[in-house]
């Protein structure tokens, strides 16, 4: 339980680190493009992992098509349509509150495991994720350009409508990782996750020819080599091992801390400014921590 609970919570920092250069990354090539150099990069390193671990004659065992299936839908619930939803609901009302209404995702989760997977959820362990879950939401409302971003975005039901059911994917990638990678190692998961990411995207890309990108693919790779190394590589392994070894109460909530991670480093850096508000922010996020993986179900 506490390794699984470390695993969901590195998950947040290696996210928090690459978060930034994909952003970057895809003003430049496009989400879609900077989500296939991401699981093409990766897909052959876990999966000669797997080879070289378990052996030619073991590397799929376990690789149903139920696992597939759970896999394929981690993926749309992640990289090939929720992606797409946010930042269609975050052209409409800002990334600030498309964000803090999408970061509730672990509350489904968590209610799904509770009432489908019979996981235990106590009042304790409860308030710990709701607290966390505010505390990230303030953060986010708090940060400098979400308070400019207030001042010229216009309430929109459709937008906010997309990041309500951004969050309802987002929560399905959480539970469709959990139950595909039961039973299977890390490097199967992810070998076959962005396997199927890679040929999905592929064929978004094909299908519906977003711009071209304003700068050779090549670099734009060799930049953001230090993210994915961090987040689809080190990020990966953390989340598909966190999720499987906590309930979905605590994977969940934990792996969707960046906010609270970037704030110290955009202090740092002098991007943000220490207030009170933000203080308490952490202050209430860093109990739900607390509370999440200490209280006895």
């Amino acid at each position: 339980m506490i390794l699984g609970a470390l695993g969901a919570l590195g998950s947040s920092f290696t996210w928090a680190f690459a978060s930034a250069r994909y952003a970057q990354a895809s003003r430049v090539a496009g989400a879609a493009r900077v989500n296939l150099l991401r699981a093409l990069t990766v897909a052959p390193l876990y999966a000669a992992y797997a080879l070289a671990t378990r052996g030619p004659s073991h590397a799929v065992d376990g690789i149903s098509r139920g696992v597939v299936g759970w896999l394929t839908v981690s993926v749309l619930c992640s990289y090939a349509i929720a992606d797409n939803l946010f930042f269609a609901a975050a052209q409409r009302v800002g990334v600030s509150t498309a964000l803090s209404i999408a970061s509730i995702y672990p509350m489904w989760s968590a209610i799904y495991g509770a009432a489908v997977r019979g996981e235990a959820l106590s009042p304790l362990r409860a308030g710990g994720m709701v607290l966390c879950i505010g505390g990230v939401i303030a953060l986010v409302r708090l940060a400098r350009g979400s308070r400019a971003e207030a001042a010229v975005m216009r309430v929109d039901a459709w937008g906010l409508l997309l990041a309500f059911f951004t969050s309802f994917l987002w929560a399905g990638n959480t539970i469709s990782i959990k139950l595909g990678g039961d039973g299977l190692d890390v490097a199967q998961v992810n070998a076959t996750r962005f396997t199927i990411a890679a040929l999905l995207l592929g064929a978004q890309i094909v299908a519906l020819r977003p711009p071209a990108p304003t700068k050779p693919l090549g670099s734009v790779w060799v930049g953001l080599l230090p993210a994915i190394g961090a987040d689809a590589v080190c990020g990966s392994i953390f989340y598909v091992y966190g999720l499987s070894h906590t309930d979905l109460a605590v994977g969940a909530t934990l792996s969707s801390l960046s906010p609270l991670i970037s704030v110290p480093f955009a202090i740092a850096l002098g991007e943000e400014r220490w207030s009170a508000p933000r203080a308490l922010a952490i202050t209430a996020t860093v109990g739900g921590i607390a509370l999440l993986v200490g209280a006895t179900p």
